[in-house]
């Protein structure tokens, strides 16, 4: 009896190993040959948070439903899901192949519309890390265009969600994009013909474009446009305007990353190009000498940067006269057109202007209804000149239809003037997202702004008509009241690539001629002492300080000690005063 007492135990547990093994042999072969174990258990691993262990057992779920007789549409949502354990075992080519079946399937096709941007989202980022940046491209600018508004400020929420969905899935994908393309060595495209190279290029510049405009995504930017730049360069050549076009996207970017020797060898290739575009006596030119000249300002070349300086005034002297400029000490600017307005100069409640007319009556293109107020400019017209010739809507109106035979996009008029009180309701309804100037601070309380719509959405700096916008404007009194690196507004980013302010002619000129690059506020601050400077023939020497300026820095200070951006009626007094 206790032999067998002794030999019970014994026998038990290798009754219950021999179960155990003939259990999984049993599973083994289970899972091995039977479609649904194989799915079963693929998905217990993916519960169990083993997605590299699972791959496997999902693609033999596939390879046995396939041989059971099952269709693609049946297996879609099962190779979804695979590819997302393929992704996490770095296999981005099957993930891709996966999700691409996935999507193209009929369960693909009749996907919720957000649960089909996540797939395409995930379908392009398996793109990305397999280092195939065409296809990425594309499903991504398909999402820009989609994003439509929402691109221009993705933090806005007061947008169509799906609209929002797509702008935040063109965020997240940066850092992807950043491992992918190298700002310092770009990649060459390989199409299969010159024109889907050039195809792709386009894409990656709308791209490029969309980075450029954010905060702290430069690189990937760069990358983007230096990648598009190199295609251009090589198939349409570096004379070519969609060549010249990328110039004033990627070399702001270099200079900001601090590569000016880059920076210089691109505006260098562009000013060469329009000089024989354009003609080398083309007042034209002066955009890329200023940005040229700039350069050399950095590398602290002063008298290389002077030449162009001197070079510039020769054609404008040559296009615009001797005497170009002249300064009026009696011109009251409370209600003039070159007032200054920001958050350091706002406006007082009870401005209004008393000259709006409707800019449709000009033959501006209006986005909206022309009858409302928003479809409204000043008419600002010269003084001792055809009203009904020389003013902001009929100069408004030319450069729209220079710029729409130049690059053959839709442009129009998207919002002109906008009451203190609208303002404020907008701003209001905005709440702390920051996407809306407070009132007082806008810029379209003067009726002198004009945003700018191309193809029905806001106009991007990728966009060809602001390449147009940029070269030609100050021919017709406009300037870029906001561009990169301001701090005119509140808020974190207020970069706007579409938001056009009329100044006149003459001032639009000096601008250009001697006005500080890309401070445009300051520029109206000191207004008279760049005036009665260049009225005199007198122009700021490159690497000299700026008297000017200086004081422009000091109305600056003055007015944000004294006085600060509230939003309530009357607060708003400065410029009044000024």
């Amino acid at each position: 009896m206790p032999a067998i007492r002794l030999r019970s135990p014994v026998m038990f547990a290798g009754a219950f190993v021999l179960l155990a093994v003939l259990y999984a042999t049993y599973f083994d072969v289970a899972v091995r040959t039977n479609a649904r174990a194989a799915t079963d258990r693929f998905h217990t691993l993916v519960d169990l948070g083993a997605p590299r262990r699972a791959a496997k057992h999902g693609e033999r779920a596939i390879a046995l439903s396939l041989k059971a007789g099952a269709t693609g549409d049946q297996l879609a949502p099962l190779k979804a899901a695979v590819a997302e354990t393929q992704t996490a075992r770095r296999d981005y080519q099957r993930a891709a192949d996966l999700l691409k079946e996935a999507l193209t399937a009929k369960w693909g096709q009749s996907l919720p519309t957000i649960e089909r941007i996540e797939f395409e989202d995930r379908l392009a980022r398996a793109y990305l890390l397999n280092g195939d940046l065409e296809r990425a491209t594309a499903i991504y600018t398909t999402f820009l265009d989609l994003a439509g508004d929402a691109a221009a400020i993705p933090e806005d929420t007061d947008v169509d969600a799906t609209a929002k969905l797509h702008a935040d899935k063109l965020v997240g994908a940066a850092d992807a994009f950043l491992r992918v393309v190298n700002h310092a060595e770009p990649r060459t495209l390989t199409g299969a013909t010159p024109e889907h190279t050039l195809a792709s290029a386009t894409q990656l510049a709308d791209l490029g474009g969309f980075y450029g405009m954010r905060e702290g995504e430069e690189y990937a930017a760069a990358g983007l446009l230096a990648t598009a730049y190199q295609a251009r360069k090589r198939i349409r050549g570096v004379d070519h305007q969609d060549t010249v076009q990328l110039t004033l996207m990627l070399g702001p970017l270099y200079t900001k990353m601090g590569r000016l020797h880059d920076a210089e060898a691109l505006y260098l290739e562009a000013f060469h190009a329009q000089e024989r575009s354009k003609g080398a006596n083309s007042p034209d030119l002066s955009l890329y000498i200023k940005l040229l000249a700039g350069v050399y300002e950095k590398q602290e070349r002063f008298t290389e940067a002077q030449a162009l300086y001197e070079h510039m005034r020769r054609l404008f002297r040559d296009a615009f006269g001797e005497q170009r400029y002249s300064v009026n000490r009696n011109i009251d600017r409370r209600e003039n057109i070159n007032r200054p307005v920001s958050q350091h100069f706002p406006l007082d409640a009870s401005y209004a202007p008393r000259d709006l007319v409707s800019a449709a009556e000009f033959f501006v293109p209006t986005a909206k209804v022309p009858n409302i107020d928003e479809m409204k400019l000043r008419l600002a017209a010269d003084r001792d000149s055809d009203a009904r010739e020389e003013n902001l809507p009929a100069r408004l109106a030319q450069l729209i239809s220079l710029c729409r035979s130049e690059s053959d996009d839709a442009i129009s008029l998207r919002s002109g003037y906008r009451s203190y009180r609208t303002q404020a309701v907008l701003h209001d309804r905005n709440g702390a997202r920051g996407t809306v100037t407070p009132p007082g601070v806008s810029e379209h309380q003067t009726g002198l702004a004009a945003d700018i719509n191309v193809d029905s959405r806001f106009m991007r700096q990728s966009d060809r008509a602001f390449q147009c916008f940029e070269e030609n404007a100050f021919r017709f009194g406009f300037i870029l009241s906001y561009p990169p690196g301001n701090d005119y507004l509140p808020g974190k980013d207020s970069y706007e690539p579409w938001h056009w302010r009329y100044v006149g002619i003459q001032t639009a000129q000096l601008y250009r001629e001697a006005g500080p690059y890309n401070r445009p506020q300051e520029f109206l601050a000191a207004l008279p002492c760049f005036q009665e400077r260049a009225a005199s023939g007198v122009f700021p020497t490159a690497g000299e300080h700026d008297i000017c300026l200086d004081g422009a820095q000091t109305k600056l200070a003055e007015v944000s000690a004294t006085q600060p951006v509230r939003e309530q009626s009357g607060a708003a007094r400065i410029l009044n005063d000024w």
